[in-house]
């Protein structure tokens, strides 16, 4: 298995308001000082594909693929979004990356039900069909050009808790749609990493790994916090000081033949982030020589 880093670490594009933003090459030059050696796409990097691969260069970095939410649980709207995936990863194939990290898109009302979703407000069967259809055909429209679509469960949106990532995974083609793995937001959402890895860790393809502490979930559930509210009271801490087993889930990667990216996001901080980044890092090379 590989570590990776995030630019997320550093700028939450959630929460923009939560430090001061951080310029495009100080964040790559953060990174690398935080001892990484890839990282996933944002935004805020240059569109032009021949400046961003130079200064990734420069820095000893390289391009994994990145994130992008996408509406495709609307029937109306699945053909644009679809379109929409093919376009960016296919930049992300131009930079040499080899992954499209896809969520559903969620709304307002989503991101304030955050961790205590009611399952009636969840997505109709017509949905469930739109967006497992919709994914498939990004997949197999990605896969000529090499990049692969993973799925990200994601809290704040309509594939947020055990049942509905389930749902998803059912409804994709194992041979398309890998699971991105996110254990912080499947424990935010009320589920349970190893029981979902058990059943279906052989669908995933990519892993974010972060903590959940848990005095904060608890607050954001009796408070009523969104997604928002909770990242900016540091609701992800370090790795291994929440409630997600870090160690039991490597293991449990690694007993499904996992040797792919585990990309280590801690999207909100209130220490330097860069520290931050270092730490989990090292934190995470302690764990790898015992279980790979």
């Amino acid at each position: 298995m590989k570590i990776a880093t995030a630019p997320v670490n550093w700028n939450s594009p959630d929460v923009p308001e939560y430090r001061a933003w951080i310029p495009y090459l100080q964040l790559l030059d953060e990174m690398a000082a935080a001892g990484y050696a890839a990282t996933e796409w944002a935004s805020s990097m240059p569109k032009d594909p021949a400046v961003l691969a130079a200064d990734l260069r420069n820095r000893g970095l390289r391009l994994l693929g990145g994130f992008v939410g996408l509406e495709l649980r609307n029937p109306a709207n699945r053909e644009k979004e679809v379109q929409k995936g093919v376009e960016i990863g296919t930049y992300f194939q131009s930079l040499g990356a080899s992954y499209l990290i896809a969520a559903d898109s969620g709304d307002a009302r989503r991101i304030q039900e955050a961790g205590r979703v009611n399952p009636a407000g969840g997505l109709t069967d017509e949905q469930w069909g739109s967006l497992g259809a919709g994914l498939n055909e990004l997949a197999a429209a990605l896969q000529p050009a090499g990049v692969r679509l993973v799925f990200h469960n994601h809290v704040g949106t309509y594939v947020e808790t055990e049942a509905e990532t389930s749902r998803l995974l059912d409804a994709t083609d194992p041979a398309l749609v890998g699971w991105c793995l996110d254990c912080g937001h499947l424990t935010y959402g009320g589920g349970d990493t190893l029981r979902m890895l058990e059943k279906y860790g052989d669908r995933v393809g990519y892993v974010h790994l972060k903590d959940v502490d848990g005095e904060v979930l608890h607050r954001s559930r009796e408070e009523g916090w969104s997604f928002h509210d909770a990242l900016k009271r540091f609701i992800f801490p370090r790795l291994g000081e929440g409630m997600v087993n870090i160690p039991a889930v490597i293991r449990a990667l690694k007993g499904h033949r996992y040797d792919g990216w585990l990309v280590l996001e801690q999207d909100t901080t209130p220490e330097n982030p860069t520290e931050i980044a270092r730490e989990n890092r090292v934190y995470l090379e302690k764990l790898l020589p015992s279980e790979t």
